[in-house]
């Protein structure tokens, strides 16, 4: 990793001649409230998420990262946090440990594509802050309303009573036509030789076909042992930080990164068993989706199903490693009562529907280690929506138009 970020720095050096005057690259650009940033602070952060391996238009990134980070400040410095420096220290050798390196090689890093230190620190320092903010203020109230029984719930769905289950983000790219398998499959080997979280979540809004695209790809956890064996495979070879070599999939091609594996305590990993229903409409995408709109539960499809053959509607209960793949995939994105548009038949679009998600025999799982991750879940969810609010409410003035 350090040989390939140093033939990335050499690049950026000619790549990126700083050829602005002085006062030119210190000009405020953007005014977020009563905070300013500079040119030379957008160039800098350029420079920085390009080492990171940052997708698309990386200046626009920056821009877009340094309003919110100045936004975030802005609410930390009202709550009066104050972030002692023994913190950032921490937050600097956190981040160098993600990529197996010590601060003093990503500084030297760094250095070598003419990122200060100071604006590393500065990235730690706001993201350090925020984080202590976000979890004072959303910490307690979550972790109070997180019942058992929604711990048991999420349990069901890993469908771990032992073994292994993941936190996965996926991308998915369309291969319906050999004109676009031929497409995704290029941009799927682009996206394998990302770097980061950061990067492929911004890789899976710009890209992906799937639902997740707006969560940056994100999935639940779930079970190792419950995905796709094509699938499973891959993402056993996996290293949490790690991205996954294209997937071919029914009708797509897929790159996984894996968030994080949990060894759960021991116990047989019997198969999971899905109630579910499936109803072909006989119409496109949108006319499933109007019937998708019109049902809450799973009997409520028996009502669409009147007077139709008996085959335009399944409902079957069964382990869900002897369905086919393109079910199973769709099976471990729902809750129960979800719907899923996304399997055709014949040619003709389906409502796909969770009835209900068991584990195949007791549970020896604790429910705390569930309530953890729901906690954790929770409280990014909610400070993301504080974020939004607190941009929403800040007066942010583009000074270069």
């Amino acid at each position: 990793m350090v040989r390939f970020l140093l033939i990335v720095c050499g690049l950026l050096t000619t790549a990126m001649p700083d050829s602005a005057p002085a006062q030119a690259r210190f000009a405020p650009e953007i005014q977020v409230g009563d905070r300013v940033i500079t040119g030379y602070q957008i160039d800098q952060r350029t420079r920085f998420l390009t080492l990171l391996g940052a997708p698309g238009d990386v200046r626009t990134l920056a821009r877009e990262q340094l309003t919110n980070e100045a936004v975030q400040l802005n609410a930390t410095d009202a709550a009066g946090l104050v972030v002692p420096p023994e913190q950032v220290e921490a937050g600097m050798a956190e981040f160098a440990q993600r990529g197996n390196l010590e601060v003093e090689q990503v500084l030297e890093i760094l250095g070598s594509a003419d990122v200060e230190v100071e604006t590393f620190r500065d990235f730690i320092l706001v993201g350090v802050a925020w984080r202590e903010l976000v979890q004072g203020r959303f910490s307690e109230p979550s972790r109070a309303s997180i019942p058992d029984e929604m711990r048991s719930r999420t349990l069901a769905r890993t469908g771990t009573q032992g073994g292994t289950r993941v936190l996965v983000s996926e991308i998915l790219l369309p291969a319906s036509t050999p004109e676009t398998s031929l497409a995704s499959r290029a941009r799927a080997a682009e996206i394998s030789a990302l770097r980061g979280e950061e990067a492929f979540a911004a890789a899976a809004r710009r890209f992906s076909v799937s639902p997740s695209s707006s969560q940056g790809g994100a999935l639940n956890w779930t079970a190792l042992d419950g995905l796709p064996p094509n699938v499973q495979s891959v993402i056993a070879g996996l290293n949490p930080g790690e991205i996954s070599r294209p997937v071919e999939l029914e009708n797509a091609v897929a790159v996984f990164l894996l968030r994080e594996r949990e060894q759960v305590q021991s116990g047989s990993g019997e198969t999971i068993f899905v109630d579910y229903a499936l109803f072909t409409v006989g119409g496109d995408r949108s006319s499933a989706a109007r019937v998708a709109a019109s049902v809450d539960v799973c009997d409520d499809l028996y009502g669409q199903a009147v007077g139709l053959p008996e085959n335009r509607l399944i409902r079957e209960s069964m382990p869900i490693n002897e369905l086919p793949t393109d079910l199973r995939t769709e099976l471990a994105k729902l809750d129960e009562n979800e719907t899923s548009t996304a399997v055709t038949r014949g040619g003709n679009a389906t409502v796909l529907m969770l009835c209900e998600r068991r584990p195949g025999q007791e549970n020896t799982v604790d429910l705390n280690i569930v309530g953890t991750q729901l906690l954790n879940t929770r409280i990014s969810t909610s400070a993301q929506h504080f974020l939004t609010e607190l941009r929403a409410s800040t007066i942010v003035i583009d000074l270069t138009n």
